[in-house]
């Protein structure tokens, strides 16, 4: 009886560090944009479009590309690589964002993969960052790539 209670225990630990490594680790969407790539919390992610159907509004900076009728919702569109003062080339695709309640989408080159990134393994950016949206950066768990992750709040802060 001893044993079998012993054998239990140690379940129950190695099941609650299980669930300490997992509250430490937040699920992001990679994206690439310009041939750099990108990661957002899943938190604020609603759907992802390969092809969306924007109606340009004059007069506004070059980087809101327009909006879009979704489920008959107005949704501003901005397109991530003008912000970034690059130019878009060939197809995009739109991730649609739920921030703080404001719904943007954002016009990138192509939506890579979900990943779990922890916490631990999100360095800072250097100081010298001059995109105030990217709030950390790291490698991408079993790869070497770098990705930037994105303040979510920032993106819809940028004209203030």
């Amino acid at each position: 009886m001893s044993e079998e209670m012993l054998f239990q225990r140690d379940d129950l630990e190695h099941a609650l560090s299980d669930n300490v490594r997992e509250s430490d680790e937040s699920k992001y969407l990679i994206f690439r944009s310009s041939d750099i790539l990108y990661a957002i919390s899943t938190d604020v992610v609603k759907e992802i479009f390969t092809h969306v159907d924007v109606t340009r509004i004059p007069m506004l900076p070059d980087y809101i590309a327009g909006v879009i009728n979704l489920r008959g919702a107005v949704v501003p569109i901005i397109d991530f690589r003008l912000m970034l003062g690059r130019y878009p080339e060939g197809e995009s695709c739109a991730i649609i964002l739920d921030i703080d309640g404001v719904t943007i989408g954002i016009l990138v080159d192509t939506v890579d993969r979900m990943v779990d990134i922890s916490k631990s393994a999100i360095l800072p950016v250097p100081p010298q960052n001059e995109h105030p949206m990217v709030n950390g950066m790291c490698t991408i768990p079993g790869g070497t790539s770098t990705v930037m992750l994105l303040d979510a709040p920032a993106l819809i802060h940028m004209g203030e």
